[in-house]
């Protein structure tokens, strides 16, 4: 008897462990719904260009109608994007329950060590409901530019507060974010974290992930990803006042709070004009109030958990739609008749015929033609890119018991898919796929790897389909493939890519053994903003493979800031002792008078030259003491802001310029783990230059000159080809020296030699190999 009491009291202590975690089911017109209008419902959608990803409708508290369209399921994440808000203002909504914070509090009281030195009356007055309620008051949404920063909190007090707070309604992610924020620094905990114990457990969510930012704060406007019948759940609570299962988890008084219209988004509308958007209704916590007295979390491409009070009804919906207001027209004119006051007589036929639809929804797939021989033909072959885009630099297919392989290498890394034909293939992917907040720092950091079903078909004879479907998201990529002889190019398309498809083009790789390795080498960045542009056109978009950094140079800071952006491009430290232009000069990082002229910048010249009499080092006492201190900061200097450093090259032979130097040089570099690639370059790493005469050269002469000198590359050798890219401006036209007069003409032709289509298709031809020196330089470390 004494067992039997203990285990009594052990089953009512852990309840809560064996609460019903799902929402019960019924079936329609046991729950006062019409069957019909879900078939309704259905046949219309299938006639639109929505594409419906999921749907749940649940009355009186119990799922009477659900589906998900194959490839997609019921076990799955969807991106919610800003559905998202409605759960970070619930999250305000506990805090202020628990008294950790009011929505009355000023927005700057929490981020003291973030706000300006100046603070406006109109930040000053920024209240937490502002922010809820998507009244900040700042003329343009500035999340776009804010969420590209380090700090976002900080970002966002940077953006004039042009009207006062609470009085006109401007649509803004970001402040979404401050709610997080603010969320994080009352609770101590991430928004994701904190919702855990206090809705997510309760209502049975579990697997939800949540985006974050640099900081390690959930982005709050976006990012969550939840399953549909989590969403539901969600707006099952609402309906309920804050009840669940008896308990009242979250306030009635927030519930209502939150829901209620706070603002409307254009008071000059026409009444004609309201009537007809679910977007002019008014705008809530964080929600939006729609038509027929109902309201909504909203998330972009049509994610919605929608809530009708007047018919204790919620309906869940995943999709991917350009036009949001004809998904929610679809509910209005086919679901919304079928609610009914009063349980409807059972229609066991219709709802038959409901359950079977349900059970085999599927996104349609196309039938694919036979082209065996376009196949034989293909297989196993490799296109290197020559568009000037190095987002994908080679795709590989290969066709394997009726699935297509296809491959895509960029610079980085190489993404397998396998397509089927006829049906979908299900597996996961590292690639980032489409995604509206992929500009984010941060943005999907640690949410990978993405679930992707993959279909092909052969459109004609040369073209090939290719349908991948992030299935954990809105978005869908088409690739498509065309072959003409030994040319292929390769196309992506997707709904969010306004500017239309993505074109690479391509051409059959030749695979040398052996194959000649080249170092194409882009000098002097820094020295000007034109120099710094074309030096990351020359890489993103071109062939060059190494870039070269003068620190004390003046666009220095701009310089690092770049290659922050551009993390994988190989970097060098381009050592200067010299500042050879007429009207733009630098100065020695270090106290160093052997190397500075009597102004004190840099001498222009190592070695004599008759335009610039005794202005050389050579013609003045320097001392090797001065250029090992100058060399040593500048190393410094390179590695804080640049600390992915590999080399170190010399400007104007800064490094080799007498055998003194160039021992001090390879010592100094040996002790910071540093490789120096212009002293005795054959010797100490393998590497020779090559070159072509380029004086009175057209550009297009350059550039059959540059493949000229491409045969002469011999097999199982390493090349560096240095020049210096630059952009024919203003700017670049007003930097000169004597006997360099033409800098900005002769400079602006590198760039366009490197970014040339040609030179890149002759590169493939050849079957050579563009390395870097730090792939040079890796194994010998």
């Amino acid at each position: 008897m004494i067992h039997f009491r203990n285990v009594l009291l052990l089953l009512l202590l852990t309840a809560p462990l064996f609460a019903q975690t799902s929402l019960p089911r019924s079936m329609p017109e046991a729950e006062g719904f019409s069957s019909q209008a879900v078939l309704n419902f259905l046949d219309a959608a299938a006639k639109t260009d929505h594409e419906f990803h999921s749907i749940m409708i649940v009355r009186h508290g119990k799922v009477i109608a659900e589906g998900w369209w194959n490839p997609y399921r019921a076990d799955l994440k969807h991106t919610l994007y800003s559905v998202s808000k409605s759960f970070t203002a619930t999250a305000v909504g506990f805090a202020v329950a628990e008294k950790k914070l009011s929505v009355e509090d000023k927005v700057i009281s929490f981020f003291p060590e973030d706000v300006p030195a100046e603070i406006s009356p109109n930040l000053a007055a920024l209240r937490v409901k502002h922010l809820l309620s998507m009244s900040v008051g700042q003329a343009t949404d500035p999340t776009g530019d804010v969420n590209r920063k380090d700090n976002w909190a900080k970002a966002f007090f940077s953006v004039p507060i042009t009207y006062e707070p609470g009085t006109k309604f401007l649509y803004n992610t970001v402040a979404t974010y401050m709610l997080s924020a603010i969320v994080q620094k009352v609770t101590g905990q991430k928004v994701i974290d904190y919702l855990k114990p206090r809705l997510f457990d309760p209502l049975g969510i579990t697997g939800m992930d949540w985006e974050t930012d640099g900081q390690g704060i959930n982005t709050g406007g976006w990012g969550l990803r939840l399953k549909t019948e989590d969403m539901a759940k969600f707006g099952q609570l609402f309906l309920q006042k804050g009840q669940w299962q008896g308990k009242q988890i979250l306030p009635a008084s927030w519930v209502e709070e939150a829901s209620t219209k706070k603002i409307d988004q254009d008071p000059a509308a026409p009444q004609a004009t309201r009537d007809s958007s679910d977007w002019l209704q008014g705008y809530c916590y964080q929600m939006w109030r729609s038509r027929n007295n109902s309201y909504r979390a909203d998330g972009a491409f049509g994610q919605y958990i929608l809530v009708l009070p007047e018919h204790d009804a919620v309906i869940a919906i995943t999709s991917e739609t350009s036009n949001m207001q004809g998904e929610l027209n679809l509910v209005w004119k086919y679901i919304l008749p079928g609610f009914s006051k009063e349980k409807l007589p059972a229609n066991t036929k219709v709802a038959r015929q409901l359950k079977a639809r349900l059970a085999v929804l599927a996104l349609p797939l196309q039938t694919s033609k036979s082209n065996a021989a376009r196949e034989a033909a293909i297989n196993g072959k490799t296109y290197g890119v020559i568009t000037s885009d190095r987002r994908l630099e080679s795709f590989r297919l290969d066709f394997i018991n009726g699935n297509c392989k296809l491959t895509l290498n960029t610079d980085s890394a190489s993404y397998p898919f396998l397509f089927a034909a006829n049906t979908w293939n299900k597996e996961e992917t590292s690639k980032y796929g489409i995604y509206l907040g992929a500009r984010a720092k941060n943005n999907r950091v640690g949410l990978s790897p993405f679930k992707v079903a993959e279909h092909y078909h052969w459109v004609d004879d040369k073209t090939l389909e290719l349908e991948l479907r992030y299935i954990e998201s809105p978005h869908t990529e088409t690739i498509r493939c065309i072959f003409d002889g030994e040319y292929a190019s390769i196309d992506f398309e997707n709904r969010l890519n306004k500017n239309g498809t993505i074109h690479f083009k391509g051409i059959e790789k030749k695979v040398v053994p052996n194959a000649p390795r080249l170092i194409v080498r882009g000098d002097d960045m820094g020295f000007s903003h034109s120099a710094d542009e074309a030096l990351l056109k020359s890489y993103r978009q071109g062939i060059e493979t190494s870039i070269e950094v003068i620190v004390p140079s003046p666009w220095f800071p701009e310089t690092a800031r770049m290659l922050r952006q551009n993390p994988r491009v190989d970097v060098g430290l381009h050592f200067a002792i010299t500042s050879e232009w007429d009207n733009i000069k630098w100065r020695p990082l270090t106290d160093c008078p052997s190397l500075r002229n009597e102004d004190g910048y840099f001498y222009p010249m190592i070695f004599k030259n008759k335009n610039y009499p005794g202005q050389a080092i050579v013609e003045n006492p320097w001392k090797i003491e001065d250029i090992e201190k100058e060399l040593r900061a500048q190393i410094v200097m390179a590695r804080k802001y640049i600390p992915r450093l590999s080399h170190i090259s010399g400007h104007m032979m800064s490094t080799a310029f007498i055998p003194e130097v160039k021992a001090m040089v390879m010592r100094v570099a040996k002790e910071y783990n540093l490789t120096t690639v212009d002293v005795d370059p054959e010797k100490n790493i393998a590497v020779s230059y090559t070159g072509f005469d380029s004086q009175n050269k057209t550009t297009e002469q350059r550039i059959q000159a540059f493949i000229d000198m491409l045969n002469t590359l011999e097999a199982g050798k390493t090349y560096v080809y240095v020049e210096h890219p630059g952009i024919d401006n203003d700017e670049l036209r007003a930097i000169h020296h004597i006997g360099y007069e033409d800098v900005a003409q002769q400079r602006q032709d590198v760039t366009t030699l490197f970014t040339s289509e040609k030179v890149k298709e002759a590169i493939l031809r050849k079957g050579i190999v563009l390395v870097s020196y730090k792939d040079v330089l890796s194994p010998a470390k």
